[in-house]
């Protein structure tokens, strides 16, 4: 099955609910656009298998002379998309394009995602073409076999070279804050220490990644499952301990150029799903460094960081419980919270 649309089927109420008519208007002008894509590439699909099934059944009416006369030739076509959105689909439905009908949950995500962060106006056709792509992208880098895959309850489904990237850039899903949101820790500055960036092909830490974002919507899911609440977002929490090591050893820059090609080959394509970003432990000489990788994000993105030079246990608090907080940091969180392995 396919996964999309992550709040689809759950009472939570109405994620939108605190949209004004203006931007009411936009997101139906929107979907009405979306919708006009979509149901070109389901015509085109359903056009292009309506011909390979003619080629199929002249091939067997000109061997027809070798076969029974009893024997029957069914066509093969894929099944059709559902007209409303959905959480999860059969593979077979959906057109190359990678086009599914979408909530307006995520349809407002995408529309967001390139609204002016001061003026507060939307382009919509450039989030339109933002959408397109990422589809096109979920298609070609098979992201809805990954959802699967997270979704099952076999580790063996997680690819080894995944498996393995992770233990040399690691982050934990720590619980969730106080507004049910997910929580994410990870340890980047000795991900910037180890200079992992040549242990594996860009591949395999794109492959990596994209488990990485993907679970994004497995677990806010399962958070608007638990609570009854329309989880759209996940905070992110990056220890930064280790980077002036990384600067001195100079393997920082083996680490920037992979981050920056993550960011504009595969972040690009997953809008609006962080709600604040919190850098701590961050030292001042590590500043020219936050310098250079901020100027590769995207400026909402960016908008959302907060640095911090020790570990701001109170900002914590102020977030999650303590239960949430891994225990080094002064919180109880005992989960297993590993360092950073070597290549």
């Amino acid at each position: 099955f396919i996964i999309m649309n992550h709040l689809c089927g759950l009472d939570v109420g109405d994620p939108l609910a605190a949209l004004n008519d203006h931007e009411r208007r936009v997101l139906a002008a929107f979907r009405e656009r979306y919708e006009f894509h979509l149901k070109t590439a389901v015509r085109d699909s359903a056009d292009a298998n309506d011909g390979d099934n003619d080629d199929e059944e002249k091939k067997d009416s000109s061997s027809s002379h070798q076969q029974s006369s009893n024997d029957d030739h069914e066509p093969t076509k894929p099944n059709s998309l559902p007209l409303q959105p959905t959480y999860t689909l059969p593979p077979s439905s959906l057109p190359p394009s990678g086009l599914r009908p979408l909530d307006d949950v995520t349809l407002y995500r995408y529309l967001l995602s390139d609204r002016h962060h001061k003026h507060l106006t939307f382009h919509p056709e450039t989030s339109l073409q933002r959408l397109l792509s990422a589809l096109r992208f979920r298609q070609t880098h098979q992201a809805d076999l990954i959802v699967r895959n997270l979704a099952s309850s076999s580790p063996t489904d997680i690819p080894p070279s995944v498996l393995r990237c992770q233990t040399l850039r690691i982050a934990i899903w720590a619980g969730r804050d106080r507004h049910h949101r997910p929580v994410v820790f990870e340890r980047l500055g000795q991900f910037f220490q180890k200079g992992h960036a040549s242990a594996a092909t860009f591949e395999e830490w794109m492959e990596s990644y994209l488990y990485f974002l993907e679970r994004h919507f497995v677990e806010m899911r399962r958070a608007a499952e638990a609570t009854g609440r329309p989880v759209q977002r996940i905070v992110y929490f990056a220890d930064f301990q280790g980077v002036v090591s990384s600067i001195l050893n100079r393997k920082i820059w083996t680490i920037v150029p992979l981050l920056k090609h993550l960011v504009r080959t595969v972040e690009c394509h997953y809008p609006e799903i962080v709600d604040h970003i919190i850098l701590f432990n961050v030292p001042r000489m590590a500043s020219a460094a936050y310098n250079v990788v901020k100027g590769f994000l995207d400026p909402v993105t960016a908008e959302k960081i907060e640095l911090f030079a020790g570990v701001p246990l109170e900002r914590f608090r102020e977030c999650m419980g303590e239960e949430v907080i891994p225990k080094e940091y002064g919180g109880r969180n005992e989960m297993e919270y590993p360092q950073t392995g070597d290549a």
